[in-house]
């Protein structure tokens, strides 16, 4: 196939201007939105995303999505913990005083050492008021509470290379949460406590409180253990107005959310003038698949993630988002234009439609343009869901 696919790119010379690219980090736009509202300052290296965040790091970037950086750093330092630098006190202190962290021991806090999904969530979860003492979570199943409580999402926070990347996007994703027995969510409360300014946070609650809606309206996905979605990929590559390569997939995939497992077949069709025709079979199982391929066999067809939404509208049944980016759960779904060497961190004009039905997202179809000098390719992915009987 790979063969084939040099053999076309080389006749319609489009090899050299498809080289593929790799993207540092794929929650940037949340990092960005936190800096709008005043919650999120980087390093003087920048955003630094595509590293482990530490734990020193962490609790400033809590304290500041608090919006409370300045009584932090009004406060005396008292608290026992002895290993901490001086510009690190005033966060930890701070944390400490309102019951978030209790270090890793009686006097020590390493600050230095990776702060873990785990750590971070233990965080947020108790600045947002939920406690162990009250039963509300367990600090062995704190990624397992964050996850239903909507602060972090199995397609977006990975648990187990958890970077600054995860951090601003479950940062960004906890402004949209109610804290406990509270009726606001924390932007609404950081405005309403002057923490956030008003305008700058208008546009983020309109998105907020349009999202809320759709989270209510597929809540029923959470309950779709086990499905089917039947679709596949059209993908047209065209130089100067002509059309060079089609790449078609027709997708079969099932998917059991009971056991976290994922499986598709069907078959790949290649097409291009002045060369033969290419049909292959195919099959996949999200076990033997990592990064953005078990994401797209998991994830590729659910509720689409607060850290990945630009906009969102509603239609009757119908949703239509738009990214920034193409988040990485989909972008395993174009796995057959990657033996091309599209590169799809260029993606333009990524625009999602999902059709809602009875609680659960019936439909959805998947539009996107990559263009790199002379070429273009317009990609359509469709997929029907269906319970799995």
């Amino acid at each position: 196939m790979k063969q084939w696919f040099r053999t076309v790119l080389a006749g319609a010379l489009l090899a050299g201007s498809l080289a593929v690219s790799a993207a540092a980090a794929d929650y940037t736009s949340c990092a960005d939105h936190l800096k709008d509202l005043g919650l999120f300052q980087g390093t003087a290296q920048g955003y630094e995303l595509d590293r482990a965040p530490t734990r020193g790091e962490a609790a400033a970037m809590l304290v500041r999505l608090l919006g409370e950086e300045q009584n932090a750093l009004a406060l005396d330092y008292s608290a026992p913990f002895t290993d901490l630098q001086n510009w690190e006190k005033p966060y930890v202190q701070y944390l400490y005083d309102m019951g978030a962290t209790t270090g890793v021991s009686e006097t020590t806090f390493a600050p230095e050492e990776p702060c873990t999904a785990q750590m971070y969530a233990a965080f947020v979860l108790r600045a947002l008021g939920y406690t162990e003492a009250d039963g509300d979570f367990t600090y062995a199943g704190v990624d397992d509470f964050a996850q239903q409580i909507g602060l972090y999402d199995a397609a977006v926070i990975d648990t187990e290379d958890f970077l600054r990347d995860d951090v601003v996007a479950a940062s960004y994703t906890a402004l949209s949460l109610m804290p406990k027995d509270s009726e606001q969510t924390l932007l609404d409360q950081l405005v309403a406590n002057g923490a956030v300014d008003a305008q700058a946070a208008e546009p983020y609650q309109a998105l907020f409180d349009l999202y809320a809606q759709y989270r209510t309206a597929t809540a029923d996905m959470a309950a779709f253990e086990q499905f089917s979605v039947r679709g596949g990929t059209e993908a047209v590559l065209s130089g100067k107005g002509t059309s060079s390569l089609t790449v078609r997939t027709e997708d079969y995939i099932t998917v059991n959310r009971v056991d976290g497992t994922a499986t598709a077949t069907g078959k790949i069709t290649m097409e291009a003038p002045s060369v033969d025709a290419y049909t292959q079979p195919y099959s996949m199982d999200a076990a033997e698949e990592t990064g953005s391929m078990r994401a797209a066999l998991l994830y590729g067809y659910d509720v689409v993630p607060l850290a990945c939404v630009d906009t969102v509208k509603r239609s009757g049944s119908d949703w239509t988002f738009s990214f920034a980016e193409l988040p990485a759960q989909y972008k395993g779904c174009f796995w057959a234009l990657s033996q091309s060497g599209a590169a799809l961190e260029s993606a333009e004009d990524i625009v999602l439609a999902q059709t809602v039905q009875s609680g659960r997202i019936a439909f959805q179809t998947l539009r996107l343009k990559l263009m790199q000098g002379d070429a273009e390719f317009q990609v359509t992915l469709t997929g029907e869901l269906k319970e799995a009987r």
